[in-house]
């Protein structure tokens, strides 16, 4: 069922701010067309939302709003994911916008977990690591007809989890991960919290072969937290 979005014209909170505020940057630094910062602002907005919803509510052609909301995905701004199954047939997709770096919800959640998990179980780390490796290969699961190499993979599919990754520049095929959903976490049980990811990304790897595997190196001192994918050997 599409999202009952206003049509183009109508006089919505969303369009005042699109036209008033300051548009945001790309990763490059350019500040986003016009175009693409009012999408961004309704996905904001109403997310998640349908490409066609967004497509009846600013009146842009299809190609177009698939090209920005692309770019707003590569971007770290936007992410897709899977709208409930209506009846027969695989269910569509829809874009959620992923937040920036503010308080992550969910992260005092998972710190609750983490401490549980930390008194819990005999060996915390290994049993948070073993975790991750099941969430990572659901989300590869729901990403069938992702294509090109495996870093390429995992970077769109850590991009669409909100952890800003990019290559590294100076360390082969490795991954700088910018920004971490569940930093405050992290900062207090970085071993069970950061185990968790390590064994999400190796997930992800595993759903390409299931030798491989990853290795993550958190909070470094020069920023961000490196990781490195290991083909089987």
């Amino acid at each position: 069922m599409e999202k009952n979005l206003a049509a183009p014209g109508s006089d919505r909170v969303s369009a005042a701010h699109a036209a008033h505020a300051e548009p945001r940057r790309d990763t490059g630094g350019r500040r986003h067309a016009s175009t693409r910062e009012r999408l961004l602002r309704e996905v904001e907005t109403h997310g998640p939302v349908s490409t066609s919803d967004l497509v009846t509510a600013t009146g842009l052609h299809e190609n177009t709003v698939r090209e920005h909301l692309e770019r707003l995905r590569r971007d770290g701004r936007l992410r897709r994911i899977r709208a409930q199954a209506q009846g027969r047939g695989r269910p569509g997709w829809r874009w959620q916008a992923v937040p920036a770096d503010v308080v992550n919800p969910y992260a005092g959640l998972a710190l609750a977990l983490a401490d549980s998990l930390t008194h819990a179980a005999p060996d915390p780390v290994v049993r948070a690591r073993s975790a991750g490796i099941r969430w990572g290969a659901a989300i590869a699961e729901d990403h069938p007809d992702a294509a090109g190499p495996t870093r390429a993979l995992v970077i769109d599919l850590m991009r669409e989890q909100g952890f800003a990754p990019e290559p590294a520049a100076d360390a082969g095929d490795a991954i700088v991960l910018h920004r971490c959903p569940l930093l405050a976490a992290a900062a207090r049980r970085s071993d069970v919290v950061c185990a968790v990811h390590e064994g999400m990304v190796a997930g992800i790897v595993r759903s390409r072969d299931e030798a491989a595997d990853a290795v993550l190196l958190p909070l470094r001192a020069e920023g961000g937290c490196l990781l490195h994918l290991r083909a089987a050997s």
